[in-house]
C-alpha cells in the first residue's frame, strides 16, 4: 500500500526528482532499511488497516557532523489529502525526530505544489530558499522550495 500512494505521488507530478513509479523490490528495500535503522524511521498512518499516508525520515547529509539533521518525506493517499493526514504525520515525525535526537528536519518540495508548502508551514516550518530549474522530471524545469524545522527540545528551539 505504500508503494501505491508514492506512485500516486508520481501519477499527479507531486514528487521532485521522481517520475518513474517505485517497484515492489524498491519498496521492500526501503522498509527493510527502516526496520533495522532505528535513526530513520518510517510512520503510517491508517484507519482500519487501510493506510491512508506515510512519512520517512532519512539522512539529509552523509557528513558526520550534520548526524542530527534529517530529511522528510510524506506521501498522502490522493483520496485523503487535505483532510489532515499529512499535518499527522509531519506533527508525529517532528516528535520522533525529538525523541531521536535531530536539531533540524529539512525537506524539498515542488515550489508549484502550493498544498505541500502550505502543509509544512501549517507544521511549524518555513520556506528558506528555492533551487530554480533544480527538478528536470517530466522533461521541464521544476523550481524546489527548500524547507526547515527546527526541532525543539525541553520547550526551548536549538538555534
Amino acid at each position: 500500500m505504500m508503494r501505491e500512494i508514492f506512485n500516486e505521488g508520481v501519477q499527479d507530478h507531486l514528487i521532485p526528482f521522481e517520475d518513474q513509479p517505485r517497484s515492489i523490490e524498491d519498496q521492500q528495500s526501503q522498509i527493510s532499511t527502516a526496520a533495522t535503522d532505528a535513526r530513520h524511521p518510517i510512520l503510517v498512518a491508517e484507519l482500519r488497516g487501510w493506510v491512508l499516508g506515510w512519512i520517512a525520515l532519512a539522512a539529509a547529509e552523509s557528513r558526520p557532523q550534520l548526524a542530527d539533521v534529517g530529511e522528510v518525506q510524506v506521501f498522502v493517499r490522493r483520496s485523503f489529502r487535505n483532510y489532515g493526514v499529512g499535518r499527522q504525520l509531519m506533527q508525529a515525525m517532528q516528535n520522533e525526530a525529538a525523541r531521536l535526537g535531530y536539531r533540524k528536519l529539512v525537506g524539498k518540495v515542488l515550489a508549484a505544489n502550493a498544498d505541500s508548502v502550505r502543509l509544512c508551514i501549517a507544521c511549524g516550518w518555513r520556506e528558506v530558499g528555492k533551487l530554480v530549474g533544480h527538478d528536470a522530471s517530466y522533461g521541464e524545469r521544476r523550481d524546489i522550495a527548500i524547507v526547515e524545522c527546527v526541532i525543539e527540545t525541553a520547550g526551548q528551539a536549538i538555534h
